[in-house]
């Protein structure tokens, strides 16, 4: 995606660069929520999902990190609440 910038009266085209970083983060966390901090970690990942929707227009892979992101704060809260410690 490319956002425009104005600076003393000429446009700057500057591409966002920040997709993979952000795709990373977000599946890392979807991934560790299942069981390490599962409202935390699925969180981050809905978040990510939802500026990745939002900003880069990467609808599928956004999608699937909220979804995956709620499925790892409920599946992580049980495995937490099941597993003695």
């Amino acid at each position: 995606m490319i956002e425009r910038m104005m600076r003393r009266g000429c446009v700057i085209e500057k591409e966002k660069d920040g997709k993979v970083i952000l795709l990373t983060i977000g599946w890392l966390s979807a991934i560790l929520a299942f069981g390490f901090f599962p409202v935390f970690l699925g969180a981050i990942a809905i978040c990510m999902g939802v500026v990745l929707r939002r900003d880069y227009d990467v609808d599928k892979q956004g999608t699937g990190l909220i979804v995956v992101g709620i499925i790892g704060i409920i599946a992580g809260t049980v495995i937490g609440a099941l597993v003695p410690w």
